[in-house]
């Protein structure tokens, strides 16, 4: 009896968790659509709970509704970020339904980029799977994607279809919500395929319906009669409903929405006759455009540098292929030639004529011979780059992981430390510093990977303002104290009064002081020193960080000043490692800030890098 009295009340409590979470999700879903900053407040709220009751399934429901609302914000990065992780977690406890839904997630990402057959092809894997739980009911909204992808794809007998096949399961099962989405769809078909007068009655039915649409189907509607009415010339009602629907989806944000509501409208008021009003709603249009694309661009960016390897093996193995038909085609050509000639010199009998012809195929062969080696030595040269690349690639994705591993799992065994208990109270101040200086490099570390990310694509935009150079170094040294505490190093900071403000982007300089601030403390042995001065030239301000430690070998020194690309980090004074792009971010961001970078180092002594930047007032 004591044991069931013990057990009950965190059973009820275990319940009691399951339905707030469950409550939560509901009413996240509920604000996506209007109010995207209080729905993702019941997120966190919602996620923290399942983590606390440690329910893996209930964690996997929550990352999966979190995909799922950044879905509906047009975030599409977050939500293939959170669609994944949901996805792990239900293959993880086999549940078949959350693997579904998991999979509609990414497939509906994959469609926002416009890759509708991939994302075909994921919806039909998901139908399959719904057969085999028979989960009949769930294959509405499946088959509502599908339409949505045929539909971009002009495939407007296909649409309809499934369409219909939605439209009957949603009738079947009382699904509302689906019926709307049938609706606005049947009538986009109706309008791509010159039915108006359908798409008219489609669109109404949405917003006539017994069960409230929510606003994002609003918005599609009064589109879509505003675009339908356009085209029956009742341009008052186009009107009237564009502006409605334009008021719609300006409450949910969606960028996908502006672009075509705004779009319309103009397309509206150009009929009308009011030339400025269309001005300023196609203006609109394309900036929604414009952030749009933008928007896309960065989740295409990943895969379009698949692509490009991929298609660059190809065109090699295609130029490959079309060298050797060149080659086989030669060989005839040549094997031709012979022939006509040896008919020639039967007929003529010329011998002279014979030896001439012979000494003038020899020196096109010849020729031919060597641009096809030629040839052959280039894609060979190419095919080393190519490796080389791979090469160099699978070894930083290396380093990285291994530099990452380690930080964290220093982390996770002082935290273990904590958790049981059995340090002193000097151990776990000690503990404490250690812990929050792997915390700082393992954050320098992953800035610098996202800096690094950033400055690989095209469009980097500097901001340069003037900025007070010595305040700025002190703030950076602060945050470093710690580490330079635990190595028993002093920072001596020696700022002149009255130093000129420098013209510099304020986040390159931030990531230029904290990567050489850290490479001192990293190469300066412990109990030694670290000097930070400044000296005033024409025009220019010096920064001169010069620390007591390992220094650099000469044949090393050279390469790093010149080069521009990654070289790879030594090893620190207390065996601390890295991944060498701190330094290359520096002398990207010096360059694109038009500032200079020397480097002085004595082997054994220490090294001194030279900062010169241009002052505000130049």
């Amino acid at each position: 009896m004591l044991l069931s009295t013990s057990v009950l009340p965190a059973a009820v409590v275990q319940e009691d968790n399951n339905e707030q979470i469950e409550q939560l999700l509901e009413e996240s879903q509920a604000l996506a659509y209007d109010n995207f900053s209080a729905a993702l407040l019941k997120l966190q709220e919602a996620y923290d709970l399942s983590k606390k009751v440690e329910d893996n399934l209930l964690t996997a429901e929550v990352l999966y509704t979190s995909g799922w609302v950044y879905y509906v914000k047009g975030k599409y990065q977050e939500s293939l970020i959170h669609f994944n992780e949901g996805l792990s977690l239900f293959k993880q406890q086999d549940a078949q339904k959350g693997v579904a839904k998991s999979l509609i997630g990414t497939g509906l990402v994959i469609q926002a980029i416009d890759r509708h057959k991939e994302a075909i092809a994921l919806f039909e894997r998901v139908l399959g799977i719904y057969t085999t739980i028979k989960m009949p009911e769930r294959k509405a909204p499946t088959y509502i994607n599908l339409a949505i992808s045929y539909i971009e794809l002009k495939n407007y007998i296909k649409a309809q279809e499934v369409l219909n096949l939605a439209f009957d399961l949603a009738n079947q099962y009382d699904l509302e919500q689906i019926k709307h989405h049938y609706h606005n769809k049947a009538g986009e078909v109706a309008f791509q395929t010159g039915q108006y007068q359908a798409a008219v009655k489609h669109h109404l039915a949405v917003l006539e319906h017994p069960t409230e649409p929510n606003a994002w189907e609003k918005s599609y509607a009064h589109a879509g009669l505003a675009q339908a009415y356009l085209k029956l010339n009742a341009i008052s009602k186009a009107e009237f409903h564009g502006i409605e629907a334009l008021k719609f989806a300006e409450g949910s944000e969606s960028l996908w929405e502006l672009e075509r509501n705004t779009a319309i409208l103009a397309a509206v008021f150009a009929a009308k006759g009011a030339t400025e009003e269309a001005y300023q709603q196609l203006k609109a249009s394309q900036k929604y455009h414009d952030s749009l694309y933008d928007l896309k661009t960065l989740q295409l960016v990943n895969i379009l540098q698949l692509e490009e390897k991929e298609n660059e093996n190809k065109r090699l193995t295609s130029e490959v292929a079309l060298k050797e038909s060149e080659l086989q085609a030669t060989r005839w050509q040549l094997i031709g030639l012979v022939i006509l000639a040896l008919l020639l010199l039967f007929i003529l009998f010329l011998l002279w004529k014979n030896n001439r012809q012979k000494a003038f195929f020899a020196k096109e062969l010849a020729q031919k011979n060597k641009t096809i080696e030629h040839n052959q030595e280039l894609i060979l040269k190419r095919n080393i780059a190519l490796n080389k690349i791979n090469a160099n690639k699978d070894k930083f994705f290396a380093i990285i992981s291994h530099d990452l591993r380690a930080p964290m799992l220093s982390i996770k065994q002082m935290l273990d430390l904590v958790e049981q208990g059995v340090l002193s109270i000097a151990d776990s101040k000690n503990l404490e510093q250690e812990l929050k200086m792997q915390v700082e490099k393992t954050l320098v570390m992953i800035d610098n990977l996202l800096n690094w990310s950033q400055s690989q694509l095209d469009g980097v935009l500097v901001k340069p303002i003037a900025i007070d150079l010595p305040k700025t170094v002190a703030e950076i040294i602060e945050i470093h104290q710690v580490s330079a505490d635990f190595k028993n190093i002093a920072i001596i900071h020696k700022a002149v009064a009255e130093i000129p403000l420098i013209r510099v982007d304020s986040g390159h300089l931030s990531v230029i002081l904290h990567n050489l601030i850290s490479n001192a403390i990293k190469f300066t042995y412990e109990g030694k020193k670290i000097f930070i001065e400044y000296h005033i030239t024409t025009n220019k301000v010096n920064l001169h960080i010069r620390d007591q430690g390992m220094g650099i070998a000469q044949d090393k020194l050279e390469p790093l000043k010149q080069t521009q690309e990654q070289i790879l980090s030594s090893i620190g004074t207390a065996m601390e490692t890295g991944t060498g792009l701190g330094l290359m971010l520096v002398k990207q961001f010096l360059k694109l800030n038009d500032a200079q970078l020397d480097v002085q180092s004595i082997p054994g002594e220490g090294s001194e890098f030279i900062l010169s930047f241009n002052m505000a007032n130049r």
